[in-house]
């Protein structure tokens, strides 16, 4: 696919370029700083475009002009507790989703394939209608994101949102091409709540779901660079991945015992 990647010098975004790259897609960076790109991404680009990601018109265009049909939202940082004066997060998004349908309806054709950035606490609980979010509290700015993104309609984007956990990279650096130990083999994915999740503590009266929730969220930390290889390999699935629509939490695949 032809991916529009939207924050391709922070954290998240330089080690989704070489996922990207490596799956094959053709990647066209969205920056604020173009001069904070280096010389090794530079050449594995096929453009690069300037701009703020509040700026609905210019990643419109960037979209139409480039025709992409891809969207990778990774620009960006939500904060931890309670939300920043601005709503700066918040209207980021809004704008990045505002741009894509507005994009497709001019454009007809099929829906545009997107992945956004979320947050752990959305994905679902072991307590029905309710979210980790609900007790754990973190990240509240993506309640705002998840309830905005569901209200879409099918045939403009589709769309699923990458609900990271603690995200710490494998290397000190992002490398192109990507190294060979960073692979979405390294992790297990699931739609709408966390890989391998349990409810032994739910019974627990009061208290419970708390328990149970603080017992097990530690276990979800994964690097960097394996759920982005997961995600530029969902890239390759288009239209027909079974993640669209979804909230998609990950987890390290457990080491074999030798």
């Amino acid at each position: 696919m032809k991916v529009l990647l939207l924050g391709a010098t922070g954290n998240v975004g330089s080690r989704a370029l070489p996922a990207l790259i490596k799956h094959g897609h053709t990647v066209v960076a969205y920056v604020r700083s173009p001069a904070k790109l280096a010389p090794e991404q530079r050449a594995v680009l096929a453009g690069v475009v300037t701009g703020s990601v509040t700026d609905k018109p210019a990643l419109k265009t960037a979209i139409l002009a480039h025709s992409c049909d891809a969207v990778f939202h990774a620009a960006g940082l939500a904060q931890m507790w309670g939300r920043s004066q601005t709503g700066e997060y918040n209207t980021m998004f809004a704008t990045v989703v505002a741009a894509i349908v507005e994009a497709r309806q001019e454009r007809r054709g099929p829906a545009i394939r997107a992945w956004l950035m979320s947050g752990f606490p959305m994905l679902d609980s072991a307590i029905p209608t309710r979210l980790i979010g609900d007790y754990m509290p973190m990240f509240p700015e993506h309640r705002q994101n998840v309830a905005l993104i569901q209200k879409q309609e099918e045939e403009d984007i589709a769309w699923s949102l990458f609900c990271a956990s603690q995200l710490t990279p494998k290397h000190k650096e992002a490398r192109i091409p990507a190294p060979d130990d960073c692979s979405a083999a390294n992790v297990v994915a699931s739609a709408d709540s966390p890989p391998e999740w349990r409810d032994t503590l739910a019974w627990v009266p009061l208290i419970g779901p708390y328990l149970n929730i603080l017992s097990q969220a530690s276990g979800y930390a994964t690097s960097s660079e394996d759920p982005l290889d997961f995600i530029a390999a969902d890239f390759e699935k288009g239209r027909l991945s079974e993640f669209i629509g979804k909230k998609v939490g990950f987890k390290l695949k457990k080491k074999k015992a030798s």
